[in-house]
């Protein structure tokens, strides 16, 4: 009987030191590929079970920027996922489809290989984008919840919307995009921030940006400013929840206007960037928001 107790401790004992390595394994970053219509997507996937959370990233940048979110949100029994969309890091270049309607469509297909359709969305910048042509779609699957990050419907004023930024200022960035690729990808990469940031975290943001391929990255900003996509936001219909900055608060108050089960969060004392420049906050008003799920 003692040595039957014995074994039976004594495998708790292992069991117990062993669950923690498990579980670390589990929650360790992985980085893969799936293949998706006519490209490879390149994507970081960390956690597992059914309580999912897809981070979607915006205009040249990779999933890499999720970087705080991945760690907070895999600790609390999440399975993170966030990757490089079509022409962006270490996804396939193409020479067309690079509008965010394919990237919508790329997502669909991304979701259901990953079996992550049911899953909370979390876009950001142009990734608002992709979104709102994927939430628009009869080619898409309801997800559970989904959170909006400092994007914009529609680039320009228009009847009651205020806009998101001018013509002249566009076409100083495309006319700048052209000149001198490099100089303005490290002004855009600046300009993302309010707070102090690592000097590696510049470096590798900037790298990573100058990896989509000039004519992707204007074909995308082009898509991205002339695009109107303000009829979607009256088709969204899951919870939502718009993070913003002050600087973009009359546009999250027109969406939070129009999306009928939406609530808006502004962060202060940060760029656009949110989710780097203040991610404990950012982070903590995603899971309250999740939570009430």
């Amino acid at each position: 009987m003692f040595h039957k107790a014995g074994r039976y401790f004594t495998g708790l004992m292992i069991l117990s030191m062993l669950l923690p390595a498990i579980a670390g394994a589990d929650n360790k970053l992985r980085e893969r590929k799936e293949e998706v219509g006519d490209i490879k997507i390149r994507y970081l996937e960390a956690g597992s079970g059914d309580k999912i959370i897809v981070f979607l990233t915006g205009w040249t940048m990779t999933a890499e920027v999720w970087k705080d979110q991945f760690a907070y949100f895999t600790a609390r029994g999440f399975r993170v996922i966030a990757f490089d969309p079509r022409s962006q890091g270490e996804t396939t270049k193409t020479e067309t489809g690079n509008t965010y309607q394919q990237h919508a469509a790329d997502l669909y297909e991304l979701l259901l290989e990953l079996k992550a359709e049911h899953s909370f969305l979390v876009a950001w910048s142009s990734g608002v984008t992709t979104l709102l042509e994927y939430t628009s779609s009869p080619d898409s699957i309801r997800p559970n919840k989904i959170i909006l990050v400092d994007g914009f419907p529609a680039a320009f004023e228009k009847d009651d919307y205020p806009g998101a930024t001018t013509l002249s200022q566009v076409r100083s960035d495309f006319l700048e995009i052209q000149q001198d690729r490099k100089k303005f990808t490290e002004k855009f990469v600046q300009g993302l921030f309010k707070q102090p940031q690592t000097a590696s975290l510049i470096k590798n943001l900037n790298k990573s940006s100058l990896e989509t391929p000039v004519g992707a990255a204007v074909s995308l900003l082009f898509d991205l400013v002339t695009g109107d996509r303000l009829p979607a936001l009256e088709s969204i219909s899951v919870p939502t929840l718009i993070i913003t900055t002050r600087e973009n608060r009359a546009v999250g108050e027109y969406m939070n206007s129009k999306i009928s089960r939406s609530e808006l969060k502004i962060i202060e004392d940060a760029g656009h960037a949110i989710f780097l420049d203040k991610p404990q906050t950012f982070n903590q008003a995603v899971e309250t928001f999740i939570g009430e799920y």
